[in-house]
């Protein structure tokens, strides 16, 4: 909850929530960064920079409560589907290999695996160096 409190300090105001219609209480929320706001993107944690056709889609969340429903991919398709709205032509989510239910979901959404963030520290941490490594579905 602290890095989502985090994004709404920095001013990203890009998040989507959905809102279950039964009860009017909040199932789902997620951002959709487009490359214009790069900038802030940096801030927030190690992301590639964004290319003029391509959006970030991060930090969702599902309350305990609405989980398991199939909320996640049929939210996270629709607020995808927008960043056409900016001329993103690829939108990319970066999901914990040990995150089962959210990659099983981002699978259901429609996503594939782009690449694999790799990170190396030297000196103890006091270095550390982040790379985004092509898949091998995409370097063929």
């Amino acid at each position: 909850m602290a890095w989502r409190r985090e994004l709404l300090e920095k001013d990203l105001r890009t998040c989507y929530v959905a809102v279950d219609e039964r009860t009017g209480a909040p199932c789902y929320m997620q951002w959709l960064m487009s490359s214009d706001q790069n900038w802030q993107i940096q801030t927030i944690g190690a992301f590639p920079k964004l290319k003029p056709d391509e959006a970030l889609l991060e930090n969702a969340y599902t309350p305990a409560s609405h989980r398991g429903l199939g909320i996640m991919p049929a939210a996270m398709a629709l607020i995808a589907a927008k960043a056409a709205d900016f001329g993103a032509r690829y939108v990319i989510t970066f999901v914990h290999r040990d995150n089962v239910p959210s990659l099983k979901g981002c699978e259901k959404a429609g996503f594939s695996t782009y690449c694999i963030p790799r990170r190396s520290d030297a000196f103890f941490g006091v270095i550390r160096r982040l790379r985004f490594e092509a898949t091998l579905a995409e370097a063929i």
